[in-house]
């Protein structure tokens, strides 16, 4: 494999140089013994904003870290996910319901879209037709665990009301397309490290000092820029990518099915080119 640094033009290093070497300087400017701590303190942070502003910014700052987080395992790690999107979506509903009260309801109604998906597709809909009757079947689910929390008087039915209708429904389509082209080993552990991921990136968010760290220092945002360039350029090593069950392709002949490995088929570059096409989300 060829090192990243035989890759990097002049132009190149000097961004990502720039990436790391803009925010130090911010953070350092910041110093109370320096006179420029006031003006950007001012300017460049987020403190003096009222408090109900500051948690709204905090769902959109945890974003480029969550995308740090993903990029790791994907590029890293070599980690299959169910997309490059998906875990930083559920991660942002597992704030609003809870990680195990989220993460409940998501296995519930993927599962409940997998087994109905098979009867959609021998309808022949088209895609925006097939996706939209699948967010009417999660309204439906979501609708009856409320109020069988209600009938239980169990104190999930506020939580489960705020997960968002379009990512389980993005999820699920993508948990299916995966089993229908990929097989169950593939989908299972591509879903379980999408959701794993979710959770982390949850667990990541929650922690109170992270959130103060990025609202004092929202030019921490250009580092994360900066790492993801990194990852990319410098650890693109996929280090567990052999713990990614063999991915399988269903091609029919005539009536019968065969499952071929699609290792056989496609490199590992055109296998991720692949997954980047399908798996836009």
């Amino acid at each position: 494999m060829k090192t990243a640094t035989k890759t990097l033009s002049t132009k190149q290093k000097w961004l990502l140089t720039l990436l790391f070497l803009v925010p130090a300087l911010l953070i350092v400017g910041k110093f109370s013994v320096l006179p420029t701590h006031e003006f950007l303190q001012q300017w460049f942070s987020f403190k003096h904003l009222s408090t109900a502003s500051m948690h709204r910014l905090q769902y959109v700052l945890f974003v480029p870290l969550a995308a740090v987080v993903v990029v790791f395992f994907r590029l890293t790690l070599g980690i299959r996910l169910l997309g490059p999107f998906r875990s930083i979506l559920i991660a942002v509903a597992f704030k609003m319901t809870g990680i195990v009260p989220g993460l409940l309801f998501l296995v519930l109604t993927v599962g409940f879209i997998v087994a109905i998906r098979p009867s959609l597709r021998t309808l022949r809909l088209p895609y925006f037709a097939r996706i939209s009757i699948m967010l009417s079947a999660v309204s439906l689910v979501m609708i009856a665990v409320i109020l069988g929390c209600e009938w239980m008087d169990l104190p999930l039915a506020d939580r489960v009301a705020y997960f968002p209708l379009v990512v389980i429904c993005l999820t699920a389509e993508g948990f299916a397309r995966t089993l229908a082209k990929e097989g169950s080993k593939s989908a299972v552990w591509r879903g379980g490290m999408t959701a794993f991921v979710a959770v982390l990136i949850a667990l990541i968010s929650e922690q109170s000092h992270v959130a103060n760290l990025l609202l004092h220092f929202p030019e921490l945002l250009l580092v994360q820029v900066g790492v993801i360039l990194f990852i990319a350029q410098f650890l693109n090593l996929r280090l567990l990518k052999n713990l990614n069950p063999t991915a399988k392709q269903r091609m029919l002949a005539g009536k019968a099915k065969a499952v071929v490995p699609l290792t056989n088929t496609l490199g590992t570059k055109d296998l991720d080119e692949a997954e980047e096409q399908t798996q836009t989300l």
